[in-house]
C-alpha cells in the first residue's frame, strides 16, 4: 500500500510511520485480519503512478478523482479532507470567494495532488507547484504566489512543524471531500471480495471511534 508524505494524515518521523490516516488504516487492516506492507511515497503523483504500474496494490488516504478511478476503486470515507485556501493576512485585498481572485491571483498546490488537478481544471492561475507539500509555505512566504491550497489539518501541521505564526495567515474553506482508501482494479480482480469487506471494516472503524448513536433523552 502506497502512503504519501502528507502530514498530519500520513508521514514518517524518526524512521517510524505516523499520522491519523496511518493509525486509521492500521486499525482497519487489523480488523480485516489483512496483512499489508507500506511503501512510503514522496507525493501523490508517485503513489498513483506506482499503483498504475502495479508496484503497489493501493493508496491511502486519498480523495477521489477520475485518474485514480481509472485504475482503482475508492472506498467509503475513512475521514473528510477540508480543502482550504491559505494566504498572508497582510494581503487584505485577496478574497478566494471573489471572481477577481480566480482571474488574477497566482496560486499553488502540491504537484499532481488532487487539489492541483482541480485548480488547473477550474482555470486558476497555477504556478510553482512543488513536488513536496512541505514547500508550499516557502512559496507563499517568499511572495512567489498569492495563495496556496491544501487540507486544513495539513496547513496547521505545517505551521506547527515549521514554527510559523498562525496569526500571519488567513484561511478560507473551499470544499470538504471524502478521504478514503484506493484498491487497484488489478488487485480486486485477484481478490473480488476485498472492497465489500474493506467498506464494512471502515464502517466498524467509525463505530469504534464514535460509538453507536445516542438514544434521545426524554
Amino acid at each position: 500500500m502506497a502512503m504519501p508524505d502528507y502530514p498530519p494524515y500520513t508521514y514518517i518521523q524518526n524512521g517510524d510511520y505516523h499520522g491519523v490516516g496511518y493509525e486509521a488504516f492500521v486499525s482497519i487492516m487489523t480488523d480485516l485480519q489483512q496483512e499489508f506492507k507500506i511503501v512510503p511515497e514522496p507525493n501523490y503523483g508517485r503513489a498513483v503512478k506506482d499503483m498504475e504500474n502495479q508496484v503497489v496494490d493501493g493508496l491511502f488516504l486519498a480523495s477521489e478523482n477520475s485518474e485514480r478511478n481509472a485504475v482503482a476503486e475508492f472506498s467509503v470515507a475513512v475521514t473528510y479532507n477540508r480543502w482550504t485556501w491559505v494566504w498572508l493576512k497582510q494581503r487584505t485585498e485577496l478574497d478566494p470567494a471573489s471572481i477577481s481572485f480566480k482571474q488574477k491571483a497566482v496560486v499553488s498546490a502540491q504537484l499532481n495532488s488532487n487539489l492541483h488537478i482541480w485548480l488547473v481544471k477550474q482555470g486558476y492561475k497555477v504556478a510553482g507547484a512543488p513536488n513536496h507539500v512541505r514547500m508550499l509555505f516557502t512559496l507563499l512566504n517568499s511572495h512567489r504566489v498569492d495563495a496556496i491550497m491544501l487540507p486544513e489539518l495539513t496547513a496547521k501541521a505545517m505551521m506547527q512543524q515549521e514554527k510559523l505564526d498562525p496569526s500571519l495567515y488567513s484561511m478560507h474553506l473551499e470544499m470538504q471531500l471524502p478521504f478514503g482508501i484506493y484498491i487497484s482494479k488489478a488487485y480486486i480482480a485477484r481478490n473480488p471480495d476485498i472492497m465489500p469487506k474493506l467498506n464494512q471494516a471502515i464502517m466498524r472503524y467509525h463505530q469504534r471511534q464514535f460509538g453507536p448513536a445516542s438514544a434521545p433523552s426524554h
